[in-house]
């Protein structure tokens, strides 16, 4: 019984380790165009879409979490030396709604559908009213669970497979355990209307709100633009 016992224990070590990996997600660049090498490229305004789950299977975009995070990515942004402008504010829940659905579609891209990716005209539009042939956006794309809810959860995968004196060892883990948070970056070509870099961090251990958790996130997303 004691060698099985930490066998279980052994498996759930190699399943929480897994959760909490960090790892890259589409990306693209074309030989074309160095960004690093851009002497300013125009900021686009950040975009968040954030989810809170309440209960088990039922969660919600929500509006507040979504600012809060926009804000924290400008802040991180601005707080260091990339070559972009100020933020260009978008409103994209009025003019710029057009412009947000291109942004939260990054969510389902994969690496090879990058370089068929038409770009919005009013984003193309928007770039070169700043001056810019280069734009670049960010958007931040998660979500934050109550621990009773992610408990749950957990409770319900488990149960099959490990006995219920296991799983009460194992059930309270870090908060960061119940969110996760991806980031995306795209540089549009306004004078093509192509995408011609693109990156993604992905994780299902970063805390949406926490600004170390983020800034590590954003400090591996931009690298190639850090001066």
């Amino acid at each position: 019984m004691k060698k099985r016992f930490s066998f279980w224990l052994s498996i759930i070590g190699i399943v929480l380790t897994a959760t909490v990996t960090a790892s890259c997600g589409a990306s693209y660049s074309t030989g074309n165009v160095n960004v690093s090498k851009i002497d300013e490229l125009a900021l686009i305004q950040p975009k968040s879409l954030i989810a809170y789950y309440d209960a088990p299977g039922h969660g919600f975009i929500d509006p507040s979490l979504s600012r809060a995070s926009e804000q924290l990515l400008t802040d991180l942004i601005t707080s260091r030396r990339y070559p972009f402008t100020d933020p260009v504010p978008v409103d994209y829940n009025g003019d710029g709604s057009a412009i947000g659905k291109w942004i939260d579609s990054f969510v389902d891209l994969e690496s090879s559908d990058i370089p068929r990716l038409r770009v919005p005209k009013a984003l193309t539009a928007l770039i070169k009213s700043t001056g810019h042939r280069y734009g670049i956006v960010v958007h931040a794309n998660g979500y934050i669970e109550s621990i009773e809810t992610y408990n749950q959860e957990k409770l319900a995968e488990f149960v099959d497979a490990v006995v219920s004196k296991v799983f009460e060892l194992t059930k309270t883990y870090h908060a960061h355990e119940q969110a996760a948070n991806a980031l995306y970056t795209a540089v549009i070509d306004a004078e093509t209307g192509r995408v011609v870099y693109f990156n993604s961090i992905l994780s299902n251990a970063d805390y949406p709100l926490d600004r170390g958790d983020v800034g590590g996130q954003m400090n591996r997303l931009l690298r190639k633009f850090d001066k």
